[in-house]
């Protein structure tokens, strides 16, 4: 199948909107320059566009997609044809997105992301129509492709839903038998397939993430490259450094404008935080973890329980202080490559910690967190955490030294900032050492720790593909180690766990070893799933 035309519309609005800062560089503001630079940089910026435009055009006429045997079939390549073979079973997340663009046209854009690494380890529909998503979406989740659609009744509910050109009616024709058994088990696919709402933010949880997420602090840099951008056509900069010093002057003015221009700030913050989280929903069935978010922008993740190799629970010092956490989904798929607009891998990142227990347990139960069994480390962790040397510290001390920055007319104040400095490395470490806990029990790891800020890590013993621990002379004497763990993820997951009693390291990498078990036990599980159907 062709990919919808209106993919080629897209991809220029993708050519324009990224090349028109230099657009605007050369053909307007540097318009009257006669530099061999600007002048040259025009002809190949042309040369560049023409060319990008016949390859956007061209490409649309021989890429193409397909499935068959449970697997997509992706052929590119204008001068050197390519066909990439991505089965259903590695992928890993789907994430559908609907921007400003796509809502104009009624459109949306989708993507499946697979555990596979290399150029082409996605499958990304730039512009597809919803319907055709729906439909590829349940095509992969639900594993119907021989009936070549999602749960209908009968073909002609197929193609009145779809749309679908004489090619698939084809395909439907062949694989008609197969649809009527699908019917014959509609209500137990319905059971399946249904959709628990977990959480929705309401009003208050969407001003705490307002302040927490420090989102109205995102008009200065747009504020500083506006005025920028306009320099050029604002009036003499004499004339406004006089209308500074009468601001200055005036200490009733200055407040005003100060009042002002936070409420401007503040209420940029606020909206700005209601359109990203606005529509935030995260729901889930029997297979499948869903978060859909967005205002303007729109977009839906999916991602299979199954697939999930471990969770993260983070804390920012203002989240915390507000009693709120992120919660993280370890994935062997990259879902923010190519766009980091969006941290789909995250449920919602200003939940309440007891909500994020919660959703936890409700979403995946697989996984416990069990707070109250969580061993703290031994006294003597935290003397190997203060004697152990700050490269840092040491660095910007001799940093100090040598420029000996004055403030309020100290002339030895230098000294002061680096005690100042000193005593927040320590602070630092006390906390470390305070917050950090862990507990293993027959198949799962997790551990809490950190400082200012706090994160927790839990993993199945299956889902680590690697562990080590490791001793520093300072360890030895103390009879301490320092664990990693590695999970399959893009980049490679890698946690670390310091300054853990030498007898846990030791019953820790007795108990990795084990790890054959649990994964024997997931493939004959699933060889009796297979069996059975």
């Amino acid at each position: 199948m062709k990919y919808h035309p209106l993919g080629i519309g897209f991809k220029i609005y993708q050519l324009i909107k990224n090349n028109f800062i230099l657009l605007v560089l050369l053909f307007i503001i540097q318009r009257d320059s006669e530099s061999w630079y600007i002048v040259y940089g025009r002809y190949a910026f042309l040369v560049f566009v023409f060319l990008r435009l016949l390859y956007i055009v061209s490409s649309w006429f021989v890429e193409k997609y397909e499935w068959k045997d449970r697997t997509f079939l992706i052929h590119k390549g204008l001068f050197v044809k390519n066909t990439s073979t991505i089965p259903f079973s590695r992928i890993q997340n789907v994430t559908r997105k609907t921007t400003f663009f796509h809502k104009i046209v009624g459109l949306t854009s989708l993507t499946f992301e697979t555990a596979m690494d290399g150029e082409d380890d996605s499958i990304h529909f730039d512009v597809i129509s919803k319907k055709h998503a729906d439909f590829l979406i349940d095509l992969v989740q639900t594993g119907k492709e021989q009936a070549g659609a999602p749960q209908f009744k009968n073909v002609k509910s197929i193609h009145e839903n779809h749309a679908l050109d004489a090619k698939d009616e084809k395909l439907i024709e062949k694989y008609d038998d197969v649809v009527q058994v699908f019917v014959e088990s509609e209500q137990q696919n319905d059971l399946e397939i249904s959709r628990h709402v977990h959480f929705s933010p309401e009003r208050k949880d969407l001003w705490k993430a307002s302040f927490t997420s420090l989102s109205f602090l995102a008009i200065i840099p747009i504020i500083f490259a506006g005025l920028d951008t306009l320099s050029t056509f604002l009036p003499d900069t004499n004339k406004l450094e006089g209308v500074l010093q009468v601001l200055l002057a005036s200490k009733w003015l200055f407040v005003i404008v100060l009042i002002i221009a936070i409420i401007i700030a503040v209420t940029f913050g606020v909206v700005r935080t209601f359109i990203r989280y606005g529509k935030y929903e995260i729901s889930s069935d029997a297979r499948y973890i869903f978060i859909d978010r967005g205002v303007l922008d729109e977009s839906y993740f999916a991602i299979e329980k199954k697939k999930i190799q471990g969770l993260e629970i983070r804390q920012t010092l203002l989240k915390r202080i507000f009693g709120l956490a992120e919660v993280k989904l370890i994935s062997s798929a990259n879902p923010n490559k190519g766009d980091e607009s969006i941290n789909v891998n995250s449920l919602y990142p200003f939940l309440p910690l007891q909500k994020a227990y919660e959703l936890i347990e409700e979403l995946l139960p697989i996984y416990q967190v069990k707070l109250s069994k969580l061993e703290r480390l031994p006294r003597k962790s935290l003397w190997v955490k203060l004697l152990k040397p700050s490269w840092l510290w040491l660095i910007v001390t001799i940093g100090l030294f040598y420029f000996k920055p004055e403030l309020f007319d100290i002339k030895q104040f230098w000294w002061i900032l680096s005690v100042v400095f000193l005593c927040i490395i320590v602070l630092q470490r006390f906390l470390d050492y305070h917050h950090t806990r862990y507990a293993v029990n027959e198949t799962q790891v997790q551990w809490w720790q950190g400082g200012l800020t706090s994160r927790m890590f839990i993993t199945k013993r299956r889902h680590l593909i690697e562990m080590s621990y490791s001793q520093s002379k300072l360890q030895k004497l103390f009879q301490v180690a320092s664990i990693t763990t590695m999970n399959r993820s893009i980049p490679t997951h890698i946690e670390t766990i310091e300054d853990i009693p030498l007898p846990f390291a030791q019953a820790f990498e007795e108990w990795y070893l084990k790890r054959r078990e649990d994964v024997n036990l997931v493939e004959e599980q699933s060889s009796n799933q297979t069996v059975s159907k």
